[in-house]
């Protein structure tokens, strides 16, 4: 089930969101994870916010499916991009070996850790075999609400990729940098990818 907080607080703020989204230029990340992809593949963009990536994926030949718990997220992705973005919770993702990758750019992070394990085992099964799964997230510990009210998880590379294998996805990339989110605040990032074996 989505957060109500987190939910409230993205459609409070989503023309706030929408014009930083457009100023960063989205993920930096994206090139790399769509190098890794063979032409024409199944993608599940996990938490697709305002659809940025989702369009690029999709103008690379790629055939997308959105996801996303907040219709003003969803609504905005239509009106932007022209996406038909499937409303839902990540604990309702039901696909089984339906998608060659997953792309969850700092939507995970909205997940409380007691069900994170659920999400990921969710995620392997919607994964075909040998297929690869990226999550961006912030980097730290704990968790926590930010001033806006949205519910974060931090973890650390040990604790992720722990909670991966678990799952049944290998991590085989790891990346960091730090990056502003909608309070402004520069954080570091964990970036993982990993493949079902």
């Amino acid at each position: 089930m989505a957060d109500n907080g987190t939910m409230a607080a993205y459609a409070a703020n989503i023309e706030k969101y929408r014009q930083m989204v457009g100023e960063l230029g989205g993920n930096a990340k994206l090139a790399g994870f769509l190098g890794r992809l063979q032409d024409g593949s199944a993608v599940l963009d996990f938490g697709c916010g305002v659809g940025d990536s989702a369009a690029h994926m999709q103008a690379a030949g790629h055939d997308v499916t959105c996801i996303d718990a907040s219709p003003e997220m969803a609504a905005t992705a239509k009106e932007i991009f022209g996406l038909d973005v499937r409303q839902q919770s990540f604990d309702e993702l039901d696909e089984v070996a339906a998608f060659d990758a997953i792309w969850a750019s700092f939507s995970l992070l909205h997940v409380p850790k007691a069900i994170m394990p659920n999400i990921l085992a969710r995620m392997c099964r919607a994964l075909r075999s040998d297929g690869i799964a990226y999550i961006g997230l912030k980097q730290g510990g704990g968790e926590q609400r930010d001033d806006f009210g949205r519910f974060y998880a931090y973890y650390e590379e040990d604790e992720l990729s722990e909670l991966l294998s678990g799952a049944g996805l290998t991590p085989f990339a790891t990346e960091r940098d730090k990056t502003a989110g909608m309070s402004g605040r520069i954080e570091p990032c964990l970036h993982i990818t990993a493949r079902k074996e």
